[in-house]
């Protein structure tokens, strides 16, 4: 078969490999690229990289991308045009998030999905399609749980004084500035990134009771949320906190009857292994 790029795109990072008839080259590698959301960002930058790494590695006959912010048409397409700007002669298709999260852990078996990274979503999978879900409403109004839910919280509760000295030196070191934070929250673009890049640094900390009740504060609100969406059940999910945080996210969750069966913080290589068995491409 022809050469295929495959991606899988985050709001903070996207990860990325070309399916030929060996094993997948990881463009990648440990570093990943940068992400974009259709519905906030700007796809500059990975556009750049992806167009120094296409220059390498020689033609390629198809892409597909599933990215968030991409779960309707006219994202979705949005973003294959700047894509085509790298690959004109490829054939692009994009999809959303979701159903690329869904398709790396159920394969064409049904069940419920979840993501929970920078933001969170979720919905009911049919084994091809989303049936039924949450609607995105961006780290603002909704991503219950999120990267960038918990982050909102961390700097209020440390620019307000009201976190512990030792989760504040473990998340913060010496910060957080106000001046920076209100910068890069109020005037910059990727604001829901750097407001969710601070949460990964809780794991070291993740036993001191602030971070425990902080945790289940918002791992309770994402699963009422996705237990009201969705009713109970089995549940898989995609994510760096999903899997980060799998124990906490998996008690709020079965709290509300939703059984989280396991957690990955890489949806690509289920997604490599639904194309190879047959999925679309």
């Amino acid at each position: 078969m022809g050469v295929l790029l495959i991606g899988d795109v985050g709001g903070t990072s996207s990860r990325w490999a070309l399916l030929g008839d060996g094993d997948p080259v990881w463009l990648h590698a440990d570093d990943p690229w940068p992400g974009y959301n259709a519905a906030t960002g700007d796809p500059t930058a990975l556009v750049q990289r992806l167009r120094a790494a296409v220059a390498e590695v020689g033609p390629v006959e198809r892409v597909l991308a599933h990215a968030a912010g991409c779960g309707t048409v006219e994202r979705a397409e949005r973003f294959a045009t700047a894509l085509k700007t790298v690959l004109p002669a490829a054939v692009v298709k994009v999809e959303g998030d979701l159903l690329g999260a869904a398709r790396s852990v159920w394969g064409s078996s049904p069940g419920l999905v979840l993501i929970v990274g920078t933001g969170m979503n979720a919905a009911r999978y049919d084994g091809e399609r989303l049936v039924s879900g949450i609607p995105s409403l961006g780290y603002i109004l909704g991503d219950e749980g999120s990267g960038a839910d918990i982050g909102k919280a961390l700097l209020r509760d440390a620019l307000r004084g009201r976190m512990p000295a030792a989760v504040r030196s473990a998340v913060f070191g010496d910060g957080p500035m106000l001046t920076e934070v209100i910068d890069r929250v109020y005037l910059r673009p990727g604001a829901a990134a750097f407001i969710a890049a601070h949460v990964k640094r809780l794991s070291a900390v993740r036993d001191e009771p602030y971070v425990k009740d902080l945790l289940s504060d918002r791992f309770r609100a994402l699963a009422a949320e996705v237990a009201r969406a969705l009713g109970p059940g089995e549940l898989r999910a995609v994510g760096s906190v999903a899997a980060g945080f799998q124990r906490e996210l998996a008690a709020a969750l079965h709290a509300h009857g939703l059984i989280l069966q396991r957690a990955v913080a890489d949806p690509l290589p289920g997604l490599i292994t639904y194309v190879r068995a047959g999925g679309p491409r």
